[in-house]
C-alpha cells in the first residue's frame, strides 16, 4: 500500500475508511479525486490527544542535553570537563527503526573511548 511510508500502520485502514477507499485497490488505480480526498483527510483530520502511556512504554524520549554543549568527537560536556554523555541523555530524536539505537551505540562508543584515554 502506498501509505506505509506516510502513516503509522494502525492508521492506514482508518484513513482509507474515512476516504471511502478500498484497501485492496492498487495504487496506480487511485483516481486524482481519490488522492485529493485522501490528502485532505491526512492533512486535516482533527485528532484529540487524550493522554499518554507511562514512560516505561515509550519507544523514544525527547529532550536532553543540547548537542551544542557536547564535543562531537569525544562526547565530553563542554560545560563539565570529564563528564561524557551518550544515548538518550542527549537531545537526539530519530525515527524509530534503529536510528535511536544506532545513536546510542555510536555516542556510547565515542564517549567510552574518550573517557578511557
Amino acid at each position: 500500500n502506498g501509505l506505509r511510508d506516510l502513516l503509522p500502520k494502525a492508521l492506514i485502514p482508518v484513513t482509507l475508511s474515512l476516504a471511502g477507499l478500498d484497501p485492496t485497490k492498487p495504487v496506480h488505480q487511485v483516481t486524482r479525486e481519490e488522492r485529493r480526498v485522501l490528502g485532505r483527510i491526512i492533512k486535516g483530520v482533527p485528532l484529540a490527544i487524550t493522554g499518554s502511556l507511562p514512560l516505561a512504554a515509550a519507544i523514544v524520549t525527547a529532550g536532553g542535553v543540547d548537542l551544542k554543549e557536547v564535543d562531537p568527537r569525544t562526547m565530553e560536556s563542554r560545560l563539565v570537563k570529564g563528564l561524557y554523555l551518550a544515548g538518550e541523555v542527549l537531545d537526539i530524536d530519530g525515527y524509530t527503526g534503529g536510528y535511536n539505537l544506532q545513536a546510542a551505540f555510536s555516542t556510547g562508543w565515542l564517549a567510552g573511548r574518550a573517557a578511557a584515554e
